[in-house]
């Protein structure tokens, strides 16, 4: 029943925390094994029982965290993870054991490019690589070195073919492949991030939402070849207006948002302004800026009421 339970505990954790928990949790059974089933001439058993209890008290950590574990707590864990591996490493007599250490290596490499933040990330998985390679070489053995640079070489490689297979999927997945703008999924997680730095930086920040006008009335006449092809015009057009930290999102069928990070309002009409100089169709837009409290929500709904508005103001017009 406990068991069971431990298993239903961690299928129910979001991916971060109920992957890492997961690791630690298959980390500790193993190690904890070893250290029961322990005979001489093999890995010293204190290493066995240091890994024992740091997989153990990782795996409680993130138990008790659960939804509120983040990836900066994974990153600590990982450091922390890769220090232990290279100490005993380096302290270990048994050389076969001090190079077994580093197979996991891998393994990390691959957690750290798919969970966590890919810059810090590799920072801190190639610390410890390097780390646990001069722990290698501490032994005096050349004949290992060879064998132990083909890990590190092979960690490297699964870094970079893992961290290009997920930026591929996050495009994929974020992306709106007519227009090539970001989707609704992406640009939401664009403005989550930017409104959270915005807050830390003291900065403003605006969205503009916009509506295309007479879509509909387009793929009736001409045919929905021609409705895709304005949307693509229009998210071009857009997209040469805009700087390099700003985006752009489809986030319905004629609906876009954009992301202005470090600009106030008045700024944001500004650029709504020369956006709509030369555009290759016609569209309504609402600016909302941050607020204190604001959420990317509530932003998207402020913007879209003012958009509204001005769209029906136009059609009375």
């Amino acid at each position: 029943m406990r068991t069971e339970a431990q298993g239903g505990r961690l299928t129910s954790l979001p991916g971060l925390a109920g992957t890492t928990a997961l690791m630690y949790a298959v980390s500790s059974a193993l190690l904890i094994s070893a250290v029961i089933t322990w005979q001489p001439g093999k890995n010293p058993r204190w290493a066995f029982e240091v890994l024992a209890v740091v997989a153990v008290s990782f795996l409680a950590w993130v138990l008790a965290r659960g939804p509120r574990f983040t990836q900066q707590e994974a990153l600590a864990m990982t450091a922390v993870l890769l220090a232990v591996i290279g100490c005993l490493t380096w302290t270990t007599h048994l050389l076969l054991g001090a190079f077994a250490n580093g197979t996991a290596l891998p393994i990390v490499a691959v957690y750290v490019i798919w969970y966590l933040r890919p810059g810090s990330g590799r920072v801190v998985l190639f610390l410890g690589v390097a780390w646990w390679f001069i722990a290698i070489a501490h032994h005096g053995d050349g004949a290992v070195l060879p064998l132990a640079a083909a890990v590190v070489v092979q960690t490297v490689i699964a870094t970079e073919v893992f961290a290009r297979i997920k930026g591929r999927m996050d495009d994929l997945a974020r992306r709106d492949h007519l227009t090539g703008a970001l989707n609704r999924r992406g640009i939401t997680e664009v403005l989550d991030r930017e409104l959270e730095q915005s807050a830390r930086r003291s900065q403003p920040i605006s969205v503009v939402a916009i509506d295309l006008d007479g879509l509909r009335a387009v793929n009736n006449t001409r045919g929905h070849g021609a409705g895709d092809d304005l949307l693509e015009a229009m998210a071009t057009h857009w997209s040469g207006h805009l700087r390099r930290q700003d985006a752009v999102g489809r986030v319905g069928g004629d609906e876009f948002l954009i992301v202005l990070p470090a600009t106030s309002k008045e700024q944001a009409e500004q650029i709504v302004e020369r956006m709509a100089s030369g555009s290759p169709g016609s569209w309504s837009a609402g600016v909302a800026e941050a607020k204190v409290g604001d959420s990317a929500h509530t932003m998207i709904e402020r913007a879209d009421r003012r958009m509204y508005a001005a769209k029906a103001a136009r059609q009375r017009a």
